[in-house]
């Protein structure tokens, strides 16, 4: 008789609540859905850095200082004997000064001829040039000269002049310029009435430098009469300059200087032709 009335209790509580079974401590990933599974999403790995390899450079090279102040003096001596003694003797000396823009140059040549004991001739050749750049490839000049050439029959002359160089060539080892300008020539002569005229000066000059004591120059200078064209003079002068130690060089050169009206009783053309020793400093 009681069956029922357990029945009708069981009905009253309900159904009993499902317990779920305990999760394993390790999940197979096999046994999961592939929605489940969710791949974490890794940065490439970072290309590794270049080694940094220390290059040495070389040291840059210092530039090179112009020189302020070059010079030279130079000395010949020829003595002849028998039917007659003729000593001659030849001295010379040079400077260039050169700050920055400008240049300034003076030389001085001299020459004594003496024959038997008395001299002949003598010769005085000094200038002084001073110039300035105007660009690259220009230059204005001034320079004046002094000059007694006993030789042919000037007592004393003064020469000035001024104009523009042009720079054909510059650099190292080749040096080519050309002068061109007016000037006034005063000229006492040892035969004659003087001459006092105005003039127009053209001027060529070559430069090789093999290195500081070698070298190879040319230097013409043409100066005629802006009045009477036929009034001309041409002076020319080739050297050649070879080291012998760090200071010594020697030096063969020949001039020849060309008046086209001379000095009456002299010649037209003299000659020079000369062996030195020059100093380098």
């Amino acid at each position: 008789m009681l069956e029922p009335v357990w029945i009708l209790l069981a009905l009253l509580q309900g159904p009993a609540p499902l317990v779920a079974p305990p999760l394993p401590a390790v999940v197979d990933v096999a046994m999961l859905p592939a929605s489940a599974i969710v791949s974490p999403v890794l940065d490439p790995p970072a290309a590794p850095a270049p080694p940094v390899v220390a290059t040495a450079r070389p040291a840059a090279a210092p530039a090179k200082t112009p020189e302020l102040l070059k010079g030279k003096a130079e000395l010949s001596y020829v003595s002849t004997g028998g039917t007659a003694s003729t000593t001659t003797i030849g001295t010379g000396a040079e400077a260039i000064l050169s700050p920055g823009l400008w240049r300034l140059e003076a030389r001085v040549n001299f020459l004594r001829t003496r024959t038997d004991g008395t001299v002949r001739a003598r010769r005085l050749t000094s200038q002084v040039r001073g110039a300035r750049k105007i660009g690259d490839r220009a230059e204005l000049f001034a320079r004046g000269t002094y000059l007694r050439n006993t030789f042919a029959g000037i007592d004393n002359s003064v020469d000035g002049a001024a104009g523009v160089t042009a720079i054909i060539v510059q650099g190292q080892p080749q040096q080519l310029s050309f002068d061109s300008g007016f000037g006034y020539i005063g000229e006492d002569r040892t035969v004659g009435r003087g001459r006092y005229v105005g003039t127009f000066d053209m001027g060529l000059r070559h430069r090789w430098e093999f290195s500081r004591r070698n070298r190879f120059s040319n230097d013409a200078s043409l100066k005629t009469d802006v009045d009477r064209t036929s009034d001309w003079r041409l002076t020319h002068v080739a050297a050649l300059q070879a080291a012998l130690n760090a200071m010594l060089a020697l030096k063969l050169s020949h001039e020849i200087n060309y008046r086209n009206e001379p000095v009456p009783g002299f010649t037209r053309a003299d000659t020079v032709a000369a062996a030195a020793i020059v100093a380098t400093f």
